[in-house]
């Protein structure tokens, strides 16, 4: 399995069934796998948020509230692009 280490999403990949084993969201640990539908799903909506230059919420856990600002959403964007290229 890969790894792979972004600023916002670090995790591992899980070729076998083409999904993300995310194991940290800035430096908040968790244990979420992530399948190319739901990467998909997580750019569309950060993609949104980026071209009306605001700010959004994500939810690490279904538990916790993440804040990320405009700058860390272009980011995350970038890093999720990297994800799915690699799966």
């Amino acid at each position: 399995m890969a790894g792979f280490e972004g600023s916002i999403f670090s995790g591992n990949y899980s070729n076998d069934d083409h999904s993300f084993y995310l194991k940290k969201v800035k430096q908040l640990d968790t244990e979420s796998t992530l399948s190319i539908k739901q990467i998909g799903v997580l750019k569309d909506y950060l993609s949104r948020q980026s071209e009306l230059g605001d700010s959004c919420t994500i939810t690490v856990n279904d538990q916790i509230p993440l804040l990320l600002k405009e700058e860390e959403v272009d980011v995350l964007l970038k890093e999720l692009n990297t994800i799915s290229e690699n799966l």
